[in-house]
């Protein structure tokens, strides 16, 4: 439960960038603060929706990346008319924004990951070690 709050926590602010950046390049002059909360909402429904898609187990992983990404432009398209976004980004832009932050997000995970790999191996060496 706490990792899952983390990563979307982290992943609402890696979204909160993306769009900064983006207003910056269109010399937009704020963003305004009920889209951090949209942001937020729209995270923990993303999460959500991947974990389910998780939980199916298919066997192609390409196949379960495609799903992801298909649910998430799904709901900013859903998201994007409900919160009236289309008005200040075209949906391509939105799209594109979805995909880079799922990408990050994905390698973030895959090092966080490798890292959980590595205590793992190290604990189990210990405990070999402790046992001879």
């Amino acid at each position: 439960m706490k990792k899952n709050i983390v990563n979307i926590l982290a992943t609402t602010g890696i979204s909160l960038l993306l769009l900064s950046v983006v207003a910056l390049f269109f010399h937009a002059s704020c963003i305004y603060l009920e889209t951090v909360f949209q942001a937020f909402c729209i995270n923990i429904i993303t999460h959500i929706g991947i974990m389910i898609i998780q939980k199916s187990e298919l066997r192609n992983i390409f196949a379960e990346m495609v799903l992801e990404i298909l649910f998430i432009v799904g709901e900013l398209l859903v998201f994007g008319r409900l919160f009236h976004w289309f008005t200040s980004l075209s949906f391509l832009l939105l799209v594109f924004m979805g995909v880079v932050i799922y990408i990050i997000s994905y390698f973030l995970n895959l090092l966080q990951m490798k890292q959980e790999a590595k205590e793992i191996n190290s604990l189990i060496k210990n405990r070999n070690k402790n046992q001879d």
